[in-house]
């Protein structure tokens, strides 16, 4: 079955050149963003013998195997240094689907799939990607893993003998099946390529002649064994998700009937009047560890309990913005830290709605 649109095609490539030496580089780190508001289900579909000719049963248990401990590896490298009381924020929920399990449509409850193939079968992939991360509108994530091994292949014509590239009846070894996936675990979670600027760079880290600071690195180590979750890994997965990790946001704040129906004539609200959730919605907003409709949700609350004066209708509202300013950022930071009033942070917002960056309909 194949998956809806694709948004983005990440892969995991291996090196071709042979440069041993560089000089001054700089390091490129990109992320996605969150990509899960609930502890995730990786899920792998289970091999059969019957997808490749060249398969064993032990090799359908390595692939099975490899992508257990892949999860394992992130869960454990997410939790290590959490107390009692927040391990299970970081928990990854893994399943192995079987033919049945498919069957019973139960891959829908998956946020993400593991598939294994022998090869790939896009023309620009043969030989260059060991693995691959599709994402669609739902941020249901697709990951293929090709897991034949590489070679260099004699053939011959009546004139000529010459060596190719080609796939041979071999799997990749364990250690390289298992950073594989554990790397493509790694742009499904949010997290895009570690890479330098400088191409020699990245050939040192692929041929293994220094060791890259990141899991995520652009090429694949020739020694397997270097590539390993980092500290820097951890650091980026830890940003672009809550203080809660991958639990949900709770941003439905809990209302009390109002104890005086009586309208008020205050045109502002006290320094209580905005709820904490809101301010720390405004905190992790502007340090990037929630998107701007999470924090949106937070405005919504209050041009609806018209803490923010809007001229229209609020009884249904929706909220639509275009690029939010940047000192928009900075105002709510700075409320965040109690460095500007919640009426500055507020004349901000409702400055906004006036002329038109949000719009309510």
């Amino acid at each position: 079955m194949k998956i809806i649109i694709m948004l983005f095609a990440i892969g995991f490539l291996l090196c071709v050149n042979f440069v041993y030496d560089s000089f001054g580089y700089n390091v490129e780190y990109k992320i996605f963003g969150r990509q899960f508001f609930d502890t995730p289900l990786i899920c792998t579909n289970q091999p059969t013998l019957e997808q490749d000719p060249y398969l064993k049963q032990w090799g359908v248990d390595r692939l099975e195997e490899s992508a257990r401990l892949a999860v394992q590896d992130w869960q454990s490298a997410l939790q290590i240094h959490e107390g009692k009381n927040t391990k299970d924020n970081w928990k990854i929920n893994y399943k192995l689907l079987t033919e049945k399990d498919v069957q019973n449509n139960l891959q829908k409850d998956c946020n993400i799939i593991i598939e294994f193939h022998p090869m790939p079968t896009e023309k620009d992939e043969m030989h260059r990607v060991l693995g691959v991360t599709y994402s669609n509108d739902s941020n249901f994530k697709l990951i293929k893993i090709y897991y034949r091994d590489i070679q260099i292949c004699k053939t011959s014509d009546e004139k000529y003998i010459y060596y190719n590239a080609c796939y041979g009846e071999d799997m990749l070894m364990s250690e390289k099946l298992r950073t594989t996936i554990t790397h493509e675990i790694g742009h499904a979670l949010g997290l895009g390529h570690y890479q330098a600027d400088d191409p020699k760079v990245n050939s040192v880290w692929a041929k293994g002649l220094v060791d890259a600071e990141s899991i995520m690195a652009v090429f694949s180590h020739e020694n397997s064994k270097l590539m390993k979750i980092k500290p820097i890994d951890i650091a980026k997965i830890k940003s672009i998700y809550t203080p809660n990790g991958f639990k949900p946001i709770n941003t439905t704040p809990v209302l009390e009937p109002p104890q005086n129906p009586e309208p008020t004539t205050e045109p502002k609200p006290t320094e209580q009047g905005i709820p904490s959730w809101i301010k720390q919605n405004a905190k992790w907003w502007s340090s990037g560890t929630i998107n701007d409709k999470d924090f949106v949700i937070g405005i919504q609350y209050l041009v609806q309990n018209d803490i923010i004066k809007a001229s229209q209708s609020v009884e249904s509202t929706s909220i639509f913005t275009q690029e939010i300013p940047s000192w928009v950022r900075n105002n709510a930071k700075w409320w965040s830290e109690d460095k500007i009033t919640e009426i500055d942070f507020i004349n901000g917002i409702e400055h906004l709605v006036k002329i038109g960056i949000i719009k309510i309909n």
